[in-house]
């Protein structure tokens, strides 16, 4: 690649452009969410639900882990299974309705992660994780896959990690920083003010969570997964290390994270494309018990395997021209 095009791609963007992506993109997201909350009323503000109904509570001075049990279908079909710091983190969010508390949330996730990633020109090859399926189920179902992606760039969100630990602790990695941690920290501790037995409390209701396991843990296959230790000095290693190994629900959206991975524009594309294969392929089985068992291979082959593939590719095509120029030539003088 000539040295003008390296410069060029690693030009950053002017704080206006930054900020029109981001709107364009929370915009989006927050569409899709809207959307998918006001076909479906009854669901309230799907997987934000949790949250947003804990946050409530909290405001009106109760403990969300007595007061939420499971009392019917979707999404009342379940207690609490989220530490207090997303519901606290929900408060902004607990006056508005659900639908508009939906989509605001998930937009303004989207905007922090455009933001986050549009650093630079080069940055943009990676916005095709907007349009993957991974991006579009996390949009559907309100969840927290771009706020914990965009905790992986910019280190000032990374206290928010301990809203959703399984997979904030695999975004932090990405980029770990003291500040992050510590600054998490105390948030799960501030919190202990508002219920101090919560932790306690959020332990006895994951006794009745599924017990879901990282791809890494699912079978000999998954050990394959272990390749990726070759790049454990690079962040985008580590991240896949740590994605693969926290435990994690296999219906796609879980695994927005891995779209750090690609470097070049048409690896991400790619990426997306195999996501929405899968996610094909899966539909069908949407509505059955066994619906995250039917996802969970496709998921490991159309996600974490393309996505380990790109991570052990060389980088750049200077890497790849320098390996082509030191190659020994066998035979080079044959038949002269």
């Amino acid at each position: 690649m000539p040295e003008t095009a390296r410069l060029t791609s690693s030009q950053p963007l002017t704080g206006r452009s930054r900020a029109t992506l981001a709107a364009a993109l929370g915009a989006w997201g927050a569409f899709i969410t809207y959307f998918s909350l006001i076909v479906a009323p009854h669901h309230l503000a799907k997987d934000f639900s949790w949250p947003w109904r804990a946050a409530r509570i909290l405001l009106d001075g109760h403990n969300p882990y007595h007061v939420m049990q499971a009392t019917g279908p979707y999404p009342f079909n379940v207690g609490l299974f989220y530490p207090l710091p997303a519901a606290v983190a929900a408060i902004p969010f607990a006056p508005l309705s659900p639908a508009i508390a939906g989509a605001l949330f998930f937009g303004i996730s989207s905007a922090l992660l455009a933001m986050g990633l549009a650093r630079t020109r080069g940055d943009l090859a990676r916005l095709p994780m907007f349009f993957s399926a991974p991006f579009c189920m996390a949009g559907v179902l309100a969840q927290w896959a771009p706020l914990m992606t965009a905790a992986a760039l910019v280190p000032a969100l990374q206290f928010l990690t301990v809203a959703k630990p399984n997979i904030g602790l695999a975004c932090w990695t990405y980029r770990p920083t003291v500040r992050g941690a510590v600054s998490a920290a105390l948030f799960a501790t501030a919190t202990l003010l508002l219920v101090p037995t919560w932790p306690l409390d959020w332990r006895e209701a994951l006794q009745a969570a599924p017990r879901y396991k990282g791809p890494l843990f699912r079978g000999a296959t998954g050990l394959i997964l272990l390749l990726a230790a070759v790049r454990w000095r690079q962040r985008e290693g580590r991240l896949f290390l740590a994605m693969s190994a926290v435990p994690q629900l296999s219906l796609f959206y879980d695994q927005l994270p891995l779209w750090l991975i690609p470097q070049t524009l048409w690896r991400s594309v790619l990426l997306s494309a195999a996501s929405w294969i899968a996610w094909w392929h899966w539909y069908p089985s949407r509505e059955l018990e066994s619906s995250v068992a039917v996802a969970a291979p496709w998921v490991f082959w159309l996600i974490y395997v393309p996505a380990l593939v790109i991570l052990l590719l060389p980088t750049s095509r200077v890497h790849w021209l320098s390996l082509l120029k030191h190659a020994p030539v066998a035979n080079a003088n044959r038949g002269a």
